[in-house]
């Protein structure tokens, strides 16, 4: 029975972990495209405001890469020894993201890579801002237009 509890205790905890993991718990951002298999083929954020802006609002996330490369080469020129190749894995590659809401209606979106292939220094990708309400300037200033119209300005 005792060999039975350690596999059982461990498995359970792994199992709630796991679970755990899946959990969201990033808050909403106005006027943005969700993360993950929900974002896929969407193009532009919609036009819905439905999150409440009560403040800045900080969103950090990262990304995170691990790449296998298998590479073989063959020569057909007698003579001509070719370098010894073997598979193995390439640099990791990683970036934080950080999304902010700065004000009703106007967001920043800025990645900065941490490591990449013949980087090692951290340096900034690219970034944005943008902007799909300006009541910043006045309230209701140009909204029916606003409706339409998104104002993106930046890198990505």
């Amino acid at each position: 029975m005792k060999n039975f509890k350690l596999p059982f205790l461990v498995l359970l905890l792994l199992s709630s972990v796991m679970s755990f993991a899946q959990v969201d718990f990033r808050s909403p951002l106005q006027y943005s495209r969700q993360a993950g298999k929900k974002g896929v083929n969407v193009f532009e954020t919609s036009k819905t405001d439905t999150v409440v802006f009560n403040g800045i609002n900080v969103r950090v996330g990262g990304d995170f890469a691990l790449q296998f490369q298998g590479l073989s080469h063959e020569n057909s020129i007698v003579g001509d020894p070719l370098v010894d190749l073997a598979s193995n894995f390439s640099l990791p590659t990683a970036n934080l993201n950080l999304d902010v809401q700065l004000a009703d209606g106007m967001r920043l979106h800025l990645r900065t890579y941490l490591s990449s292939r013949h980087h090692t220094e951290s340096y900034v990708k690219g970034g944005y801002l943008q902007i799909d309400k300006l009541d910043f300037i006045k309230e209701g200033f140009l909204s029916e237009f606003m409706k339409i119209a998104t104002f993106r300005v930046g890198m990505d």
